[in-house]
């Protein structure tokens, strides 16, 4: 009779792990990889000629 508790124990507990990795893996919005946010917007701004002036001096 324990086996069977313990079965359904580790049973949930796969399925819970599972969920969270799920989950984990496709949020939305989120950017996967090595993002380096200010190479992004430097590459972007000059694709399109325009000047950075948000930048400290």
């Amino acid at each position: 009779m324990e086996w069977i508790i313990a079965a359904a124990l580790a049973g949930a507990v796969l399925a819970a792990a599972a969920i969270f990795v799920m989950k984990a893996k496709h949020r939305p919005g989120s950017v996967h990889g090595d993002f380096r946010f200010d190479r992004h917007k430097e590459g972007e701004l000059s694709r399109r000629g325009l000047l950075d002036r948000t930048q400290w001096h």
